[in-house]
């Protein structure tokens, strides 16, 4: 095995220069920097990341922690992949590395703040259900962190403008006639409180008043249970809404499944809304109405946030807004009369 040794040997440099230049040491002139890393690269060396971290008392591991429930993978939702890819590509040009937060501690089942502190994470970054009694622990460490879809004061967030673009999707479809809207949201949350506030504000300045069954509560990414609920609704022996807004683009596409399994179509008989944007709502039929959220922004500003938490060590908990945009699709049309 090639070692710093090896380097520093045809190198004509000592194995500490060597380790320097490694480290990124400025004091190293750019010309020795190029020739050991020529050297390097024709002998097939690869620096060890874990002893360069050991060296400048750094870690520059960044933990990937999502958690939705036992039986749910975030991993396999195109809003977090999409997010993911902008926040690897900015977390990778400033030398950091992603890993998968598990259970898993040096083979036994541990917990989510075990396996951060046995991977030596910089920081990292949170998806999904932080009121789990898991996942409140890595919130309430000293571990720098940020999380996406979070509204409150214990660690830095990025969000869409959930209350804005809830209140504007619903005023798109009070525009096309609808009266009787009912909106499927998600488990309490404060992005769910925000979407909930956005929609009674839009029916409320069209004078619409509210009435408890035109919010339903809905578990998030189970399909089955969207399709239940939704068969529920259309079922009521009155009082069956126009439209349905659903909490994401899956439970939308879900959603449209039911009604046509009622015998109903969508939008002649209910017009449907989602909320995201994702690639399989845009090319499902009826194309899917919806508020598409700037994944790559998003991606972006949670690396930037996270290294600044990391580097900063001490930076106050702010939430960051990221704009949507509404995408009129297929899924939504006039109020049937």
């Amino acid at each position: 095995m090639i070692t710093i040794y090896d380097i520093a040997k045809k190198a004509g440099v000592s194995p500490s220069t060597v380790s320097k230049v490694i480290n990124d040491y400025k004091a190293i002139p750019e010309e020795t920097k190029e020739k050991v890393h020529r050297i390097m690269d024709e002998m097939n060396y690869i620096p060890n990341t874990g002893a360069k971290s050991l060296s400048s008392h750094k870690s520059y591991n960044v933990g990937i922690l999502a958690y939705f429930g036992m039986k749910i993978s975030p991993f396999k939702h195109t809003l977090f992949t999409d997010i993911l890819d902008s926040f690897q590509t900015e977390m990778n040009n400033q030398n950091y590395d992603l890993i998968f937060i598990s259970h898993n501690v040096a083979g036994q089942n541990g917990s989510f703040y075990k396996n951060c502190m046995s991977r030596d994470v910089a920081g990292v970054l949170l998806f999904g259900d932080i009121n789990n009694k898991e996942m409140k622990e890595v919130v309430l460490s000293s571990i720098p962190k940020v999380c996406f879809d979070y509204v409150g004061g214990e660690m830095t967030s990025v969000q869409s403008d959930n209350y804005a673009k809830m209140k504007e999707l619903t005023k798109c479809l009070i525009d096309l006639g609808h009266r009787n809207i009912f909106f499927v949201h998600g488990e309490p949350t404060g992005v769910t409180s925000e979407r909930i506030s956005g929609f009674k504000s839009a029916l409320k300045e069209a004078g619409i008043p509210l009435n408890d069954a035109m919010l339903q509560e809905s578990m998030y990414l189970d399909k089955q249970h969207i399709r239940s609920l939704t068969t529920d609704i259309l079922r009521q022996p009155s009082n069956v809404p126009t439209a349905i807004m659903y909490p994401d683009d899956y439970s939308a596409i879900q959603g449209i499944a039911a009604i046509r399994e009622e015998g109903l179509r969508c939008p002649n008989d209910i017009s449907v809304t989602g909320f995201d944007g994702i690639f399989s709502g845009q090319v499902t039929s009826p194309r899917l109405t919806t508020v598409k959220q700037n994944t790559e922004e998003i991606g972006r500003a949670l690396a930037k946030s996270l290294i600044e938490c990391i580097e900063r060590k001490r930076t106050e908990p702010h939430s960051i807004e990221i704009k949507g945009t509404i995408l009129v699709g297929e899924s939504t049309g006039p109020a049937r009369k």
